[in-house]
């Protein structure tokens, strides 16, 4: 396949350019000099004399044979590869390896232009030569065009540029474009009077435009000037087209071409939506000359065949013999592949030879030939190889759910529809199945929803729309759960393919090998993805099965910063799950991925109950989350109540971090689960610990305090003291809140003297780092303030030493806040964005929205009202998605000092800030 690379172009047909990646390569003017001596001679060996007569004419200095080594060095240096140049005893040799020199290309264009012209070829001569004639950016070597030594290069390329024109019009006017031309050989005519095929050419085109008295009269004229100037006489072949002329010759009509132009595109039903920017760049890759194979890839239903057929519709007039499409999808055979070009070509058979006769049938031809639906013929990637190789002229856009692997091959992913993309789209096709149907707000709400949950597959969203005819938008996104059996009823005029979603999937899956259709379904227990570990791990899967399920676009492949992930398109989930349900495998696959990922969350160290070195991560969480509710849902309807709960405990600092509710949710579901009932008593404590500190995160401080109970009395009928010491800590901390601190003093030295006790040099340093930072936080509502900030203060360092970034990002956050409560806001800005900084590392949301409470609260303080509005109006968003009460004491108090500084500017800024999210913020 294609790769990438950087590429060289040097330019001499205009002001001598070296262009690198689109831009030019700076080069002064001694040094420019020299190149150009070297390109008029490009691969031979130049003397150091005839160089320094290049460089400095008939005056050089008396160094100029340093200065030339010199010059030479540094244009050395300047070059970019592939170009170099080589020192020979008698001189300079620059040669340009692969980079392209556009003297050279030009000349090429020019031959096969004439030839394509002898050939009885004017269409494809047309093309070819206008293609040479574009490579002209104004004089051959620019400002160097009159020096001595460059002169005869560069009268030589002007001629050849007369003789490229003279020959474009010659094939133009055997197309009958004689109208067209008119103007331009006018204009041709009075530049250059004397010569003889330009006069013709003009009497030609002036004849077949009914001006036969003006094309006799130009002869007469030039025969004038011809005795007048020169002393000769009219070549014997403009004497005879002026007979002719006179005759009214029939064979000066317009011949006919015996290579036809083609125009077989099938006409679109609609107009094609959303897709701007990939026909641009589809356009660009069509056009450009070495591309002669691109590839259309993707998930069925995703507009490939709609997107080729319009790219090749817009572009089809830059190939001189047109564009014809090509459908695949009916052929079983690769043989016959050759045939069904044949066909849509108009070639008839000339041999029983059917590749045979459409190789010399396409030669000579410059054709788009749109291939749809190749994915099912992969056999047949050699017939492509082979006609490009014969035809090099022809150039092949072909759509397939699998990447052919071809050299030169470059492949173009068709992705889904961006958001607004797929609303439009969505829009449209619902307005043509129901011509009175118009959106609302709350529609259009609705329909991104539905786009979203279609994964902005063109094919889904036509199939969806169509049923606004008898459905609401709202009725439509309750009835695609599931999805497949909803999206039916497509266009009867569609292949059976295209008329339900499953029918396009169950094509994509029938092209697989077993081995891998059974690693599709298997594949499909995880939500979200996996990593190559996990599908290994659950599926059994290798890497030469993924790899094919990417080729065919049934798996996407991106490399994350934790390493490969794999996921799949929720319409593809929803199939592949479908089939996995019909195996005898399901279950056991499914108990697979649960016990995988309880082995992946409990690798985050998420469990306050039981840390472990390293630190905690809550990243991994976050990137798995999918599959840990998948992996719930399973256990609770399987009644894996015990495996359940130790995932559920394994998550709990990542919910209290996040989206306390859905720990609450979580917790609730399992702990009430008749199975609870048996599980050992050391688990049920862990449980109830972690669906108390949901609560009280939420704001429900009662129902966190009699969890929290519950849990501390199991700790100590196990006689787990490291366990009584959390619980008596969270206590505490939970006292302070509510205002009783002598209690809360009590509670949490009681548990720092159980921590200093404890062995585990993890366990006893957290726990103390903990103790001693609430213990500040209590002696800060007592009034203690020097006392609150150097307890605190010694937290946070604690908290870096044990490695726990998220307690350091907190105890950071309220150093900001007794600085701004003392009138420190410098000092606050700098601890708000440090504890800010950790939290954004560590994707702790919790930490996040007090980060970012606390700068806002800084911005008012300093009259910074828009700021500070646009920050607040964010969190205010954010807490909307999904409420953080452990900050709702910190939230009031920040919200009071920002209320003192309010205005119309915080109120405007407020509300366009509740549009944004946090990291936009």
């Amino acid at each position: 396949m294609q790769q990438g690379g950087t590429a060289l172009e040097v330019r001499v047909l205009g002001p001598l350019e070296l262009v690198i990646d689109n831009g030019p390569v700076p080069l002064p003017a001694k040094q420019r000099r020299l190149l150009a001596a070297l390109l008029i001679r490009v691969g031979e060996t130049r003397s150091a004399d005839v160089l320094i007569d290049s460089v400095w004419g008939e005056a050089p200095p008396a160094s100029a044979s340093g200065l030339l080594q010199v010059y030479v060095s540094q244009l050395r240096k300047a070059l970019p590869a592939p170009a170099r140049i080589a020192t020979f005893d008698s001189g300079y040799a620059l040669s340009l390896g692969e980079a392209s020199l556009d003297a050279a290309e030009f000349e090429r264009l020019l031959r096969e232009g004439k030839e394509a012209m002898s050939d009885g070829n004017p269409a494809l001569a047309a093309s070819v030569l206008g293609r040479a004639l574009g490579l002209w950016r104004g004089q051959a070597y620019g400002e160097l065009a009159y020096e001595e030594f460059a002169r005869a290069e560069a009268e030589r390329l002007e001629e050849l540029r007369l003789v490229c024109l003279e020959a474009r019009l010659e094939a133009g006017l055997a197309l009958g474009q004689q109208d067209d031309l008119l103007p331009e050989l006018q204009s041709l005519a009075l530049a250059h009077p004397l010569r003889e095929r330009v006069q013709a050419q003009l009497m030609l085109a002036l004849y077949r435009c009914g001006r036969q008295t003006e094309a006799l009269d130009l002869f007469r004229e030039l025969r004038r000037r011809l005795r007048e100037e020169l002393g000769l006489e009219p070549g014997s072949e403009l004497r005879e087209l002026q007979r002719r002329i006179l005759e009214h010759d029939p064979t000066l009509a317009v011949p006919g071409s015996r290579i036809e132009r083609l125009a077989m595109l099938p006409a679109p039903p609609n107009a094609l939506l959303g897709r701007e920017r990939e026909l641009d760049q589809l356009r660009q890759l069509l056009l450009r000359e070495r591309v002669r194979l691109i590839v259309l890839t993707g998930a069925g239903g995703s507009g490939k065949t709609r997107l080729a057929l319009e790219a090749a519709r817009q572009t089809s007039a830059s190939f001189a013999n047109g564009a014809c499409f090509v459908d695949l999808a009916p052929l079983r055979n690769p043989k016959l592949v050759p045939r069904a070009m044949m066909s849509a070509l108009a070639i008839e058979q000339a041999s029983t030879d059917a590749l045979e006769t459409l190789r010399a049938a396409v030669a000579r031809r410059e054709l788009l030939v749109v291939l749809d639906n190749a994915e099912h013929l992969q056999a047949a990637a050699p017939i492509y190889t082979e006609l490009l190789a014969q035809a090099p002229r022809l150039t092949l856009l072909v759509t397939s759910r699998v990447v052919l692997h071809l050299s030169g091959e470059h492949v173009y992913p068709v992705e889904p529809l961006a958001a607004e993309a797929a609303r439009a789209l969505f829009r449209e096709r619902a307005r043509e199945a129901e011509p009175r149907f118009q959106a609302t707000i709350g529609d259009e709400r609705t329909i991104e929803q539905i786009c979203r949950r279609l994964d902005g597959l063109p094919l889904a969203i036509e199939l969806a729309a169509a049923h606004i005819r008898t459905l609401t938008p709202t009725e439509l996104l309750e009835r695609l759960e599931p999805r497949l059996p909803l999206l039916a009823g497509g266009p009867r005029d569609l292949p059976a393919r295209q008329q339900t979603l499953r029918a396009t999937l169950a094509w994509s899956y029938d092209l697989l090998a077993e081995d891998e259709q059974r690693d599709l379904a298997r594949l499909a227990v995880f939500a979200g993805g996996c990593s190559l570990e996990a599908a290994e791990a659950v599926c059994g899967t290798r890497l030469e099965t993924l790899a094919a399920l990417v080729d065919h676009n049934l798996l996407q492949h991106k490399a994350t910063p934790n390493g490969s992930r794999y996921t799949m398109l929720e319409t593809i989930h929803e199939y592949a799950l479908e089939r996995l349900e019909e195996t005898p495998e399901a279950n056991a696959i499914k108990r697979r991925h649960a016990e995988f990922f309880l082995r992946v969350a409990q690798t985050a160290n998420l469990n306050p109950g039981k840390l472990a070195p390293g630190g905690q991560h809550l990243a991994i969480a976050n990137a798995e989350q999918d599959n840990v509710r998948a992996a719930l849902t399973w256990a609770l309807t399987d009644g894996s109540i015990e495996l359940a709960l130790r995932l559920a405990i394994a998550m709990d600092m990542f919910w209290t971090a996040n989206d306390p509710r859905e720990g609450i949710r979580w917790f609730a579901a399992l702990l009430e689960h008749r199975g609870a009932e048996a599980v050992a008593p050391e688990l049920r404590a862990h449980a109830l610990r972690g669906y108390g500190s949901s609560f009280a995160i939420s704001g429900d401080n009662d129902a966190a305090e009699r969890l929290w109970e519950q849990s501390l009395a199991l700790f100590e009928e196990l006689g787990d003291e490291h366990g009584r010491a959390v619980l008596l800590h969270r206590l505490g901390d939970l006292a302070m809140w509510k205002g009783d601190l002598e209690r809360a003093r009590v509670l949490v030295e009681e548990s720092q003297a159980i921590h200093e006790r404890n062995d585990n040099r993890l366990e006893r340093n957290f726990g103390v780092a903990q103790t001693v930072g609430t213990l500040g936080a209590i002696a800060r509502d007592a009034g203690e303030q020097q006392r609150a900030a150097e307890l605190i203060e010694q937290s946070a360092a604690m908290g870096r030493e044990v490695g726990v970034p998220w307690w350091e990002s907190g105890m950071l956050a309220e150093l900001a806040w007794l600085s701004l409560q003392a009138g420190r806001v410098d000092d606050a800005e700098s601890s708000a964005r440090q504890s800010l900084a950790l939290a954004e590392e560590i994707r702790d949301r919790a930490g996040r929205v007090f980060g970012v409470g606390l700068l806002a609260t800084v911005a008012a303080q300093r009259r910074q009202l828009e700021h500070a509005g646009s920050l607040w109006g964010a969190i205010e968003q954010e807490d909307a998605v999904a409420p953080l009460g452990g900050w709702r004491r910190h939230r009031h108090e920040c919200e009071a000092l920002i209320r003192e500084a309010a205005g119309p500017t915080f109120e405007t800024a407020r509300a366009e800030g509740r549009t944004l999210t946090l990291d936009d913020a």
